[in-house]
């Protein structure tokens, strides 16, 4: 399960949900309900609701103010641009994991040479998938068949990895 927290309308959601989409993820949200035959289920949450999950990735794609009280289960992962204090708050306050975007080299997902067909995307440190399972920190080549927001690769790219999919192209 893959919870994508946002405003309408996102930029970074709409890319995302592309970029997942070719990766078996299934879209869920107040305007489109799938069959659940997928490798993974992306469902998009734009206020505070109550979640009874066992396991999943939950992205903030935004600051959040309205997600300030959210309750998210411990067995969840949380990724957020490294920028967003709140989101590392709300991460923190339910004590859960949190994998950090960014270009700086403290973050756990950054990008490098970055090119117009393609890019790396560098692990920084080893990380646990939502089965447990150790990632361990490296380079992933990624070819790009379209321009995406930094954000939305990084941000994917931590997604696909936290279930177990490593990503070759987007």
């Amino acid at each position: 399960m893959v919870i994508l927290l946002s405003d309408r309308k996102s930029k970074y959601e709409k890319e995302i949900i592309e970029i997942l989409k070719k990766y078996g993820g299934q879209h869920i949200s107040d305007k489109f309900i799938g069959d659940g035959n997928s490798k993974f289920t992306i469902l998009s949450i734009y206020k505070k609701s109550e979640w009874q999950l066992s396991k999943g990735v939950v992205v903030f794609l935004d600051e959040g103010n309205r997600f300030s009280e959210q309750k998210i289960p411990i067995s969840f992962i949380g990724v957020c641009d490294e920028n967003n204090t709140k989101a590392l708050t709300i991460f923190k306050k339910n004590k859960i994991s949190a994998i950090c975007c960014g270009l700086g080299n403290k973050n756990s997902i950054t990008l490098s040479s970055l090119g117009n067909n393609s890019l790396f995307a560098c692990l920084q440190r080893n990380i646990q998938n939502t089965d447990g399972e150790i990632i361990e920190q490296g380079e992933l080549k990624i070819k790009l068949t379209k321009n995406y927001l930094p954000f939305s690769i990084m941000a994917s790219v931590a997604i696909l990895l936290l279930n177990g999919i490593t990503p070759v192209e987007f």
